[in-house]
Formats: structure tokens, C-alpha cells, sequence
């Protein structure tokens, strides 16, 4: 029944057809069939014989007073050009209409299509499978048509379908339930309930068992698979494997698979769900923090490496744990297929993760470099890398760290603003800790202080000129160019406090000069 407005345009009197009306699907496609049997008694097919063609027109002789005429186009190929020439000899329908001069209608295309109409009625029967497209909405269903162009009728009851047009275009499977002498009528609903009822008995089958298919396809989400009854069914890429590889990478199309159903109407199976689960093993192997493992690179990517430890799990191994030196990188160090010692670092079975560790195995740097080295030592570095909290130093192929407190004399000055990437400089060496793999170098260090060079030059006694810096209650400072500052206390002025300026140029007499303490004492007295 059809309770919606629905309007389809008649191509041959131009009138609106609404149906607003309750419709009786069986009596409309009785009604269609007969009509459309009336027509095919009224139409002959005939052979006739092309015997002259003009502008749009071909003349056909078939036999009787006056030729017939039918339009040229329908016997151009696809490029346009005619299929035949004058004195060929093609099936033609004579209809009953006639042209203003007498002559008979004729049509080779309905003569085609009703000749494979009969061929087709000779070779299948009710029962068979056809494939069809839909073409056409009326009100009691659908018209369809094959690929020769042969039409079918589908019911709205058989269709399991909504009457609209949006169906127009849709490919369907169909089931011949009537064959009339002019007409063929088919079911998709009656085709769908049996594959339904097939699938079901299928998916009884195969309940809680493990079954053999093959790959048909994949797909970006998973696996397309086909038994060998002909049922397809689908393995999401999560249920092929426990290994953390890509489905393309472990399956391809041919591929035999064992399979288990996890989701009957969705038609889901499960690869894994056959296999015995490896995180389990490791839950029985009593597998912990700390323990060594013999492992297996399965696969490199910039932020680290994924390693098999043996049944399919596969544990995370950090760049950050591949090599004791920050700026090593992970290709020079590692290759897909390498079998290498690890320390799991992290394994946790509830969420089924697992990290390694493969530069805890490694002597450390640190350690090394103690057996050579010592707090306070100078030596020469090469700049590797430089950050905004300083920079990475290579002394004998072990990587230490210059911060940025340890680059200048001079305050505020950054590793990245005094260095250059790639030179050599001298440093010395504030801390060793093994421990912690830490090394920590100064470059002002190496390096004589303002102080110690001011010391060089001056002495105890010796006059000197500095402009006044700042002024406090007991005394006032004065700075000089390198950095070095005095203190001339109230007492050692040469006038009250009152009469000094900040920016004032004043001169005075080394009265102490502690280079190690950083202090120099002046006086204008």
C-alpha cells in the first residue's frame, strides 16, 4: 500500500499519474503484462531489406505496397557510423502506425530487444538468478532491465524496497518467480529470505568451530574472506594478528586462513581467535621488570623500534633507550632482522604492553671516561649540538653537557650565543656521575676569570679609574671595562656620599685585590 504522493510523467499523452490511492501489487503488474502482451501480438518482427537511406531516414523494404521507414540512429554504432549499408538485409518490428505518405513504422531496436527477449525466455527458467538494473518506477513497482536490454517486472511486495525513485540506476540480484509469454517476473525479496535462511544455516555450521577460507580481498579496515560454499565474511584488521604489523605486510590476496566467527550478523571473524594468545605465555613464564631478553627487530620507525620477543608479542624499545649518545640515530644503529639483548624495563599484562631497554645492557659513557678522567681536569671538546639550555659536548666520543651558567663570565650570555657548532674548545670538568651518565663541563672555567686577569695586571697600590655602577649606604661601587668591580666604603671617600653621581668617572687606589674571593677594595684617601 502507497500512502505518499508520488507522480511520474506519461511519455506518450504528457499527463501526471498520482497515486494517492491504495494499490494492489498483483492486479497492477497482471494489468501491465496483458497490456504489454496486446502490444507485441499488434507489432511483427520481420526481415527486411535496406534499400536506400537519407539524412536521418533508412528505407526498408519488407514486402509489402509501400516501404517502411525507421530512424537512421538506430543503427549507428557507438562512433556513429551505420551497422549497415543499402542491401542489407535486418530484423525489423512493422508496427501498426504509419507516416503522413502511407509508409509503415519500423524499428530495429525493439526487433533486437525482442529477439533477446525470446532467446532469453528459451534459456532460463522460473527459479534462475538474474542480474538487473532498475530504469523505471510505477505504481506497483519497478521495471528492470539486463544487460541485453531485456525487461523485467518486480512487484513493490518483491522488492523489499521503497517505492521512490531513488532506486533508478540501483543494481540488484534477482529470483524469476513468473515467466509469461511477453513478460518475466522476478523477486528480490524472495532471493534475499533465501540467502538469509542459507546464511543462517551457515553461520549454525560454523558456531564455535574453527573453519578454512581464503583471502578474497583487503581492504584499508581489514580482510575480505571467501569459504568455499561461496559465503564471504569479513576480518577486521585488529582480529589477523597479535603482531603490531600491518595486515598488507602479513596477508595477500589467494591466502588460505583458519578463521572463528565472532559476530554472526555482521558475518565478523576473528584470525587470532585461532591461535594460541602469546600474552599468555608471557603471564605463565612469570616474565618481570628487569629481565634479559633475546629479541628479535621487526620493524624502525623515527621514534624507536618495535621488537618480537619470540611468540608474536612485540615489545617498544625508545629511541631514548637505543644508545646512551642523545644524538645517535637509530638507523646507524639498528636494522630490521637484528637479534639483539634487551631489559624490559615496563611490562604491563593488563593492558598488554611491553618496554625494553636496549642501552641498559651498554657500559655507559660516564664510566668509561671516570677511568680517564677527573673532576677539574681540562680538556678539549668538540660542539655537537647546542639548545637553549646549552650545549652537547663530545670529549673522546662520550657526549657531556656545558649548561648555560657554566658558557661566560659575562651574565645572560647562552651556549648558543658564544659557540659554534663543530669547533673546538677547551673545558673543564665540574662533574663525573656513572651513576647517572651525567658529565658536566664549564667553558668560563678553562678559562681566566675577570678577576684572576685583573689580578694579573694590577696590584695592591696602584691607581685606577672606573665609573660609579651604584651607590648603597655604606660605600659606593665602581665597575671598569672587564667586568671586575670595587667597593670604595664611605669611610674611604674622598667627600661626603651625597656629592657622587651613578655614571661619574672616579679614581682611586687598590687597597685589597682578592682574585680567588672575586673582591677589590679601592680608596680615595
Amino acid at each position: 500500500m502507497v500512502n505518499s504522493k508520488y507522480y511520474r510523467k506519461n511519455k506518450t499523452n504528457k499527463r501526471m499519474i498520482t497515486m494517492n490511492e491504495t494499490i494492489e501489487t498483483t492486479e497492477n503488474f497482471e494489468e501491465m503484462l496483458n497490456a504489454h502482451e496486446n502490444e507485441q501480438k499488434k507489432a511483427k518482427i520481420k526481415n527486411g531489406m535496406i534499400v536506400d537511406m537519407e539524412d536521418g531516414t533508412v528505407f526498408v523494404d519488407v514486402g509489402e505496397k509501400v516501404e517502411g521507414v525507421l530512424p537512421k540512429k538506430e543503427i549507428l554504432d557507438e562512433n556513429g557510423e551505420p551497422l549497415f549499408k543499402k542491401g542489407d538485409e535486418i530484423p525489423v518490428i512493422v508496427t501498426k502506425r504509419r507516416t503522413a505518405k502511407g509508409e509503415a513504422v519500423l524499428s530495429y531496436k525493439d526487433a533486437m530487444r525482442e529477439i533477446k527477449r525470446k532467446e532469453f525466455l528459451d534459456k532460463f527458467k522460473k527459479g534462475d538468478i538474474v542480474n538487473v538494473t532498475i530504469v523505471e518506477v510505477n505504481k506497483g513497482g519497478f521495471v528492470a532491465k539486463n544487460e541485453d536490454g531485456i525487461e523485467f517486472f518486480i512487484p513493490k511486495s518483491e522488492s523489499a524496497l521503497k517505492l521512490n525513485e531513488d532506486n533508478i540506476g540501483k543494481k540488484i540480484e534477482a529470483k524469476i518467480i513468473e515467466i509469461k509469454k511477453n513478460g518475466v517476473v522476478i523477486s528480490r525479496k524472495e532471493l534475499l529470505n533465501e540467502k538469509k535462511e542459507k546464511r543462517n544455516k551457515f553461520v549454525e555450521e560454523i558456531k564455535d568451530e574453527i573453519v578454512k577460507a581464503k583471502v578474497k580481498n583487503l581492504k584499508k579496515d581489514g580482510v575480505v574472506i571467501e569459504f568455499e560454499n561461496g559465503w564471504t565474511g569479513f576480518v577486521p584488521k585488529e582480529e589477523v594478528s597479535y603482531k603490531k604489523e600491518s595486515h598488507f605486510k602479513l596477508l595477500k590476496k589467494g591466502d588460505e586462513v583458519e578463521v572463528k566467527l565472532i559476530d554472526p550478523d555482521k558475518m565478523l571473524f576473528s584470525i587470532k581467535a585461532t591461535q594460541n594468545d602469546p600474552w599468555e605465555e608471557v603471564r605463565e613464564s612469570g616474565m618481570e621488570n628487569g629481565d634479559i631478553l633475546n629479541v628479535t627487530v621487526t620493524n624502525i620507525r623515527e621514534y624507536g623500534a618495535f621488537v618480537d620477543i619470540g611468540n608474536g608479542v612485540e615489545g617498544f624499545l625508545h629511541i631514548s633507550e637505543i644508545s646512551w649518545n642523545s644524538n645517535a640515530k637509530i638507523e646507524d644503529l639498528l636494522s630490521v632482522g637484528d637479534e639483539i639483548d634487551v631489559k624490559v624495563t615496563d611490562l604491563d599484562l593488563e593492558n598488554r604492553r611491553l618496554r625494553v631497554s636496549y642501552k641498559e645492557l651498554l657500559p655507559k659513557p660516564s664510566e668509561k671516561f671516570a677511568e680517564n678522567y677527573k673532576e677539574g681536569d681540562l680538556v678539549e671538546g668538540k660542539v655537537v649540538n647546542l639548545t637553549d639550555i646549552g650545549g652537547f659536548i663530545e670529549v673522546d666520543d662520550v657526549v657531556c653537557f656545558l649548561p648555560n651558567r657554566f658558557v661566560s663570565w659575562t651574565k645572560g650570555e647562552k651556549a648558543k650565543d658564544v659557540l659554534e657548532d663543530g669547533e673546538i674548545y677547551n673545558f673543564k670538568i665540574i662533574s663525573i656521575e656513572p651513576e647517572n651518565n651525567k658529565i658536566i663541563l664549564s667553558k668560563k672555567d678553562a678559562e681566566d676569570s675577570p678577576y684572576e686577569a685583573f689580578a694579573k695586571e694590577y696590584a695592591v697600590g696602584d691607581t685606577i679609574k672606573g665609573i660609579i655602577k651604584n651607590i648603597a649606604d655604606f660605600g659606593i661601587f665602581v665597575s671598569f671595562e672587564n667586568g671586575v668591580e670595587a667597593l670604595i666604603r664611605k669611610n674611604d671617600l674622598a667627600k661626603d656620599i651625597e656629592e657622587y653621581k651613578v655614571g661619574e668617572e672616579v679614581e682611586g687606589k687598590i687597597i685589597e685585590l682578592d682574585a680567588e674571593n672575586k673582591r677589590v677594595k679601592l680608596s680615595q684617601k
